[in-house]
Order: C-alpha cells, then structure tokens, then sequence
C-alpha cells in the first residue's frame, strides 16, 4: 500500500537579481519556522559543490523540543543569477516526522521521487504518495562496497567513498542500500549526501566525494578491497552481511526496516545492538534453513545419491559454526527418526564422511563433550553398527576433545589399537585424572596405570590425587570396590602395612565410603587394626571439627581399644563426666555426650569389655552416625579394636550388598584375620536382593 505521509517543506536559495546571500526564501507554516529551517539546512551543507557533482541529493535529520526529524533535499544545478551576476544553487527540501517514517519504513529514493513530483508553493504542508519500501530492490544494490560501509559506520566514524565515477541517482541508491543494512532507527541520526566537498567541515557521516576528508573519515574506494584492516566491530559485522545474498539478504534488509526505534551511531551500546540484531536474524534464518534441508539431507544418505549429498553438504556447511545450542535438541530429534543404515556403496565415500563430520557439529557443536558422546548411541541408533565414515569423522573430530572424550571414542568406535596409543602417550597424572570419571574408561586407565614401570611415581602421584576415593565413589557408587582395591594395589607388590594405611587416611579430608573401607581390609597386611581404627576415628574427629576434652576422651578411648585386653578384675568402675565434658560446642558434641550417658547407664562399667562393646555397637541405628561410632570408641576398653574393625566390616557388607561378591568377601575375611591377628567368625554372605 503507497505511504502518504504530511511533509513539511523549505526552499533555500536566492532570488532572480537579488543582492542577498542564501536564505530560506519559502516554507511551510504550522510545524517548523523559518529559522528553524534555517538551522536545520545550514547545519548540513558541505561546502561549495562544483558544477558537474549537481543534482546533489543529501538526508539529514533534526530535533525540535524532543521530536526527531527525517529530511531529504534537493540541490539543483544553477540556472540564474542573482544581482552580483553569479550563478546560484537551489535547495529543495522535504521533512516527516520521526513517528511517520519509523511506523512505515520509507526509502530516500521514494523521497526524492516524490519530492520530484510536488510544487513548492503557498504556505501549507502537502502529502508525498511513497512507493513501498522494497527489500528486495534494496539487497540487489547492496554490493560489497556498500557492505563495508555500513559495517565502517559501527565504528562511529563517518565514511567517505572515493573514485566512484556514477550519476547521481545511481549513487542515491547506493547510500539508500547503506542504510538499509542498518537498524531502520539509525537513520533518525544519518545524514547521507551523493557529494561532498572534502576541504570544508560537515557533519554528514555517509558520502561521495573526489577525496575523502583529513578529519578522520574512512576512505572506501568503489568496488575496491580496503588496503586496511578492519576494526574488529566493523569486520564482525562485515562478516555476518557477507552471508547473505538475493533472497536471504532481502529478508533481513526486511527485518532491520522492522527495527524503528533510534538508535544513535555516536553510542557504542547502540552500534554492539545493531551486531545483536543481525546476529540473531542469522540464528533465526538457520534455524529455519537447517530444519527444511536436515530431512532432505538424511534422505540423499539413505538413498545413496552422492551428487546430491555433496550438494547439500555445501549447503549446511556454512550454517553450522551459527548454529544455536538451543536448536540442536530438535535436530537431534529429526535424526533419531529419520537417520537410516548407510547404504553400502558409501562405505568408502568422502562424502559421507563430510556428511557425519557436518552432522557430528550440527547436533553437538565443534568440540564434543562427555555428555554428547553418552547421548551419541541414541542420537545415531538409526544407523545399527558404526560405519566406517563415522568412525573417521570421530577420530577427526577426536583431535579437539579433551582425554576423556577421545577414549570414550575409541569405545564407541571400537579401536582398540587407537585406545591403547592414546593410553600409552598419557603420562601418569593424566590418567590419574581420567580414573573414576567414567565407568567405561575406568578399567583400560587403572590397567594401564598397573603396567606402568615406575611403582614409585604412581604412588607418590596417587597421595596427590587422595587414592581416587572421590571419583571411583562418585561413578561407582557401591560397586566401587574392587575399582578401590585396584588403586590400593597400584605401584605395591605387597599388601598394606600400618605405614601405608596410615598415610592412605592421613591424605583423605573426610571419611571415606564403606567400599574403601572394605577394600582396605581385603588388601591389609598383619597388625593394621590399630591403625586403620586410629585413622578413622582422627578422620571423624577433623570432619565434625571437635575440640578440647571430648576430642582428647575419644582419642584415649582409642588407644584403650588398641592396647591389649586386661582381666575383668582390672576394670574401672563407671565413670560419670560431670564438668569435664567439653570444650566443643555444637550439636555434634551434644550427640556423642547423650550417646555416653546411655552407654553409662545401661552397662554396669566403663570402659566396655568385648562383649558389652559389640552390644553397644549393635544398638546403633543404621546406617551409623559418626558422632555415635566417636561415643562408642570414647567408652571402649582395652583389646576392643578388633570388635569394632569386625563390626564395621559388617555393616559395610550388608549395607553393599550384591554389590559384594563371594571371592571379595574371602579376601575381606582374610583381610580382617590378618588385621587383627586372631581367629574370629567370618562374615556372612549378604542377603542378594530378587
């Protein structure tokens, strides 16, 4: 529909035989006065225009009380005298209110035939009939020069093109392409010229001239590369424009004429929102371009057409480094229902294998993470077993994942030999890291970790790495024990002596899972009770912070325990704590003390006998709280070690459950016999579930 916007108008020039200088000798009355014409103008000339740059065609803008105002004036070659016999110029100008030209985009080429068509005559505003504005008419004269302009004006400096030999309207279109790959808004504060006299000041930011002006204008020769680098704005902006052409380009000619708000090209916020702009258009456009060419692409692969997946590959190449993460779960969905078995005669293709590296960033991006390579069998089910073409395409793109992701990959491949030179180039520290991360690489890392020559330096580098307790039980959960037995085994061809289990303990900031526990004892030598009770409970002791007396009665209940067993006569009498109790405050303390006081009252004596310390154990609730095991310990008397190390094997089996196998629960009974160096009733098998 044609746009008939009100325009107020002004004619700047002289008249016949007159001695005056230029004036505005015409206008419109009611919005704009005449000196306001004046201003506005004379604040755009651009210094004396020669002859042969005439018709001269300039937009400009102007702001009255807060309101913008959009302009476009003609200046027509001389065809009078005034009173001093010179040949003067004459200015046609047109203006709309800001609110007019943003609700309905219009072209300075519309203005300017508009203006062409109207007499400036009389005293009121008169309505211009515009042609639409037309993106498409718009994206065929957007040249690459025209590109690089608009991308040279984000940087805030005006732009000069030079040695550009075109007539005038052919030069107005080009400034119209300009400002039509920018936010529609940024023409509120663009003034535009077809010419400009590069010796005199002006503040027109976009024109042609024979030079370009020393003030600090960039210089853009005509259809010419640019002998400079671009600023990093402007080239990230050049970048997203040069992806589009005809169609593609019209559409987004079409969104930024949507865009009206002004935008001011002095701000640097609102020139990074005109990147925005462009750049979100482009995910927008992909989005919709990879979802219509994805089921067609799928299709050429299962047919086996070659020359059409070739096609299309060129086609969603370059899309793919723009696509965004929040549009890559729908295209994994259109993969999982339509991606097929590679047909045979592809088997050897180079173009099958561009087709699943393209698919493999399409889906998940340029570096692939754990997570991509766990959905990756889902993703690709379509396909049965892996085509070698994948597989290619994975090593490929395995030189850019991080260790775990490319072993993962060798899995998924099945390339064992890739597995084991990946494996063998890591050095002890990066296998080390890569241990527990995962269950499926955890068993190659821990063997390759056991072949190692040099049992010092994976000992040493296991202490760093706090015995993997946390990863294995972080993976694993409870059927981590043999994972532990297997990292307790590592850089050793002995069992653990109390030394060993002391440092273990000593490196761990908490206390560790019942499948450690356990596989410290499967793989203990003689004598480690005291020490793996001792360790424990100081770990307990540093987790729940406690200090002062209690701390010190816990510690010399644990060395009771350790001590050997005296007779029943040397037993002390029961004990109350009164006013020693402690010096730590918290509820953890307040539990251990109402813990004690029951022990106290329930036994005839302190410290527990054998006996009366498995019945003391045995009345914990499950699973055990630290604070209750620590008021246990603190009651204890002599020879008790091996009753609660016997009672902590137990409820670590039957809390692990199936998770523990018959083989593991003999080396755990071996284990607790060497412990403890006495005879006592092996553990049960746990109860299996199902």
């Amino acid at each position: 529909m044609t746009a008939r916007p009100t325009a107020h108008w002004a004619v700047l020039g002289k008249t016949p035989q007159s001695l005056d200088d230029y004036d505005v000798i015409g206008h419109s009355t009611g919005a704009l006065s005449k000196a306001e014409f004046s201003d506005w103008l004379k604040s755009f000339t651009s210094g004396t225009v020669e002859p042969e740059a005439l018709p001269r065609v300039a937009a400009s803008h102007f702001s009255r009380r807060g309101e913008l105002w959009l302009g476009l004036s003609l200046q027509t070659k001389p065809e009078s005298q005034d009173g001093f016999h010179r040949p003067y110029t004459m200015t046609w100008h047109v203006c709309l209110r800001w609110e007019q030209v943003s609700a309905t985009p219009v072209s300075y080429r519309a203005l300017y035939e508009a203006l062409l068509r109207k007499d400036f005559s009389g005293e009121s505003p008169f309505r211009l009939s515009l042609r639409d504005y037309d993106p498409s008419r718009l994206s065929g004269v957007a040249n690459a020069t025209a590109r690089r302009a608009a991308a040279l004006l984000l940087t805030g400096r005006p732009v000069c093109v030079v040695r550009a030999e075109l007539p005038m309207e052919q030069r107005l279109d080009f400034l119209d392409a300009v400002a039509a790959l920018l936010p529609y808004g940024m023409r509120s504060g663009l003034a535009v010229s077809t010419w400009t006299n590069s010796a005199s000041r002006h503040r027109i930011r976009l024109s042609f001239a024979e030079v370009a002006p020393s003030h600090g204008a960039w210089e853009l020769p005509w259809e010419k590369d640019v002998p400079y680098d671009l600023p990093p704005e402007a080239r990230r902006y050049e970048q997203e424009l040069m992806r589009y052409e005809h169609d593609g380009l019209a559409r987004l000619i079409g969104r930024l004429a949507a865009l009206g708000r002004p935008l001011d090209l002095d701000s640097a916020s609102d020139r990074a929102e005109a990147l925005a702009h462009v750049r979100e258009h482009t995910a927008v456009s992909l989005a919709s371009s990879v979802r219509q060419l994805l089921p067609e692409w799928l299709d050429s692969l299962a047919r086996g057409d070659e020359t059409r997946l070739h096609e299309l590959n060129a086609q969603l190449s370059p899309a793919l480094d723009r696509v965004v993460d929040g549009d890559r779960p729908a295209y994994r969905d259109i993969v999982r229902r339509d991606l097929t078995r590679l047909p045979d005669r592809l088997a050897g293709s180079f173009t099958a294998v561009s087709f699943f590296e393209f698919l493999l960033r399409l889906l998940y991006g340029p570096v692939l993470s754990r997570r991509d390579l766990d959905n990756l069998p889902h993703d690709l089910a379509g396909l049965g077993d892996v085509p070698r073409p994948l597989a290619t395409a994975l090593k490929a793109a395995s030189t850019r994942c991080e260790p775990l992701v490319k072993l993962l990959i060798t899995y998924y491949i099945g390339d064992s030999w890739m597995r084991r030179q990946l494996l063998a180039s890591m050095t002890v520290d990066d296998l080390l890291r890569l241990a527990g991360r995962h269950p499926t690489v955890t068993d190659a890392v821990l063997d390759e970790l056991a072949k190692r020559h040099d049992g010092k330096e994976v000992t040493q580098r296991l202490r760093h790495h706090r015995y993997l307790v946390r990863p294995i039980s972080a993976c694993l959960g409870d059927a981590g024990l043999p994972y532990h037995r297997s990292v307790l085994r590592l850089g050793r061809d002995r069992l653990l002596l109390p030394a060993d289990v002391r440092e273990i303990l000593e490196t761990l900031d908490e206390t560790p899972p019942q499948a450690f526990i356990l596989a410290v004892m499967a793989e203990s030598g003689h004598g480690t009770a005291a020490t793996l009770l001792s360790g424990l409970a100081a770990l307990a002791l540093r987790q729940l912070g406690l200090e002062g007396p209690l701390r010190r009665e816990i510690e010399d209940g644990v060395i009771r325990m350790t001590a050997p067993a005296l007779t029943r006569a040397l037993r002390s009498p029961r004990r109350f704590f009164g006013g020693r109790y402690p010096g730590t405050t918290s509820s953890d303390a307040a539990r251990i003390h109402e813990v004690r006081s029951a022990i106290q009252r329930h036994f005839d004596a302190t410290p527990l006998t054998r006996s009366d310390a498995q019945a003391a154990l045995d009345s914990i609730d499950h699973p055990a709280r630290l604070t209750d095991l620590l008021a246990v310990m603190a009651e204890c008397g002599p020879g008790t070690a091996p009753t609660l190390i016997h009672w902590l094997a137990q409820r670590a089996v039957n809390q692990l459950g199936p998770h523990v196998s018959a083989e593991s629960l003999d080396d755990i009974n071996t284990g607790l016999r060497r412990m403890t160096a006495a005879p006592r009733r092996a553990l049960p098998l746990p109860r299996r579930r199902g």
